[in-house]
């Protein structure tokens, strides 16, 4: 994908990208089984409400039509907020380019923020944590880029692969440093 269709515009001369990363799907998936949770449910409790009125022989509480009204509202809402999970779920994303790594955090759907985190020389350490059961079956985790700056860390948080993802990072970094040296990446 060019740098330019990821709103990204202020790429230097000889920066390409070299990877994109996003959170693994499973985030996404445990949001959607939410959202579908809470579809389903007046499905289950409005068949309830009417069986017990009609066990007792007292009218429905609420008329046919108006159910349908608060139904219809409520797929409305639910429907709205699954799409509000997708678009920042598809544009929170984080580019490792072969100076620097770049987030990009989509919060709603008129708001984003892009930050440049560090320049790649700059890394002192890159740690990589897999926990639990489904992160390990399913491969996903978090990785945390140790710098010398004065925010000492930052965290991509659920990504896939995340040691192919250290590996991009360090190699990356290898090359930056390999080809500007140590010191002179860093006046870039």
């Amino acid at each position: 994908m060019p740098h330019t269709q990821l709103g990204l515009h202020d790429f230097k001369d000889g920066e390409r990208v070299i990877g994109i990363i996003r959170h693994h799907w499973w985030v996404l998936f445990r949001e959607v089984v939410g959202i579908a949770f809470l579809f389903v449910l007046p499905f289950f409790l409005l068949p309830m409400v009417y069986a017990m009125s009609s066990q007792t022989g007292t009218p429905p509480p609420v008329s046919p039509g108006v159910v349908i009204f608060f139904g219809s509202l409520w797929t409305l809402i639910l429907w709205h907020l699954l799409f509000a999970r997708w678009t920042d779920y598809y544009f929170d994303l984080w580019v490792i380019t072969n100076w620097r790594i770049i987030d990009i955090d989509q919060k709603g759907f008129f708001n984003r923020n892009v930050a440049t985190l560090m320049t790649l020389d700059h890394i002192e350490d890159v740690e990589t944590m897999v926990v639990g059961v489904i992160g390990n079956i399913l491969e996903f985790g978090n990785i945390q880029v140790q710098t010398a700056a004065a925010h000492r860390a930052f965290l991509i948080e659920e990504v896939p692969n995340p040691r192919g993802v250290e590996r991009m990072i360090r190699s990356a970094q290898e090359e930056k440093i390999r080809v500007f040296g140590a010191a002179g990446g860093r006046h870039m």
